[in-house]
């Protein structure tokens, strides 16, 4: 039994060790610094030795977006709602190459974030993305109500935008719209309004 937890410890470690460096770089691009740990209670480690149990154990993640900061764990009271954001799309593009899902979903992740930070999030998930056709990155789908100005984009990206309301603009050419009625046409107060654009 030893020798299995052993291997299977070994493993584990390996994976977020894996993580790590992909976090740990990611953040080095923003000019700060992180790292992915495994973290072992006491309570937990002792009981491990005793039955095997691994209960207590997780993952940590830690950061420091300023020079006089020393690393501290990722949570709601260290960090603002900003660096927060930042700190969990730079955790999940690292876990990307480990996890195989069709696709993956990150609604308004770059609220809060300042426009430096927002802007090269933005680019970090176009390059994770939009990788040659021949691998298997996962399909994202990035809601969200703005975007900055001459952002990143890339040819295999689609971009929707919704309207909805009666302040639509008039001038929205009536054939690329469709309602969700099936029927096409401009200002209308009630159905929602979709106009769909591929960036070339």
């Amino acid at each position: 039994m030893g020798k299995v937890r052993s291997i299977w410890e070994r493993r584990v470690q390996s994976l977020i060790d894996h993580v790590s460096q992909g976090f740990s770089r990611a953040l080095e691009a923003l000019g700060a610094q992180g790292e992915v740990r495994l973290r072992r209670h006491a309570q937990g480690a002792d009981a491990a030795e005793e039955d095997g149990s691994v209960e207590g154990w997780g993952v940590e993640i830690l950061v420091k977006f300023r020079d006089r900061d020393p690393l501290r764990v990722l949570d709601g009271q260290r960090q603002s709602g900003g660096e927060r954001s930042v700190a969990t799309i730079l955790y999940l593009l690292a876990l990307q190459d480990l996890l195989t899902v069709p696709f993956r979903c990150v609604d308004e992740i770059n609220q809060g974030m300042d426009p430096r930070n927002e802007r090269k999030v933005h680019e970090l998930l176009v390059d994770a993305a939009c990788r040659n056709r021949e691998s298997a990155s996962s399909q994202y789908f990035l809601i969200t109500p703005k975007l900055l100005p001459n952002l990143k984009y890339h040819d295999r990206m689609r971009v929707l935008c919704i309207y909805s309301g009666e302040w639509i603009p008039q001038d929205i050419n009536s054939s690329s719209v469709k309602r969700e009625d099936g029927g096409a046409g401009g200002r209308d107060r009630g159905p929602h309004l979709r106009k769909r654009i591929k960036v070339e």
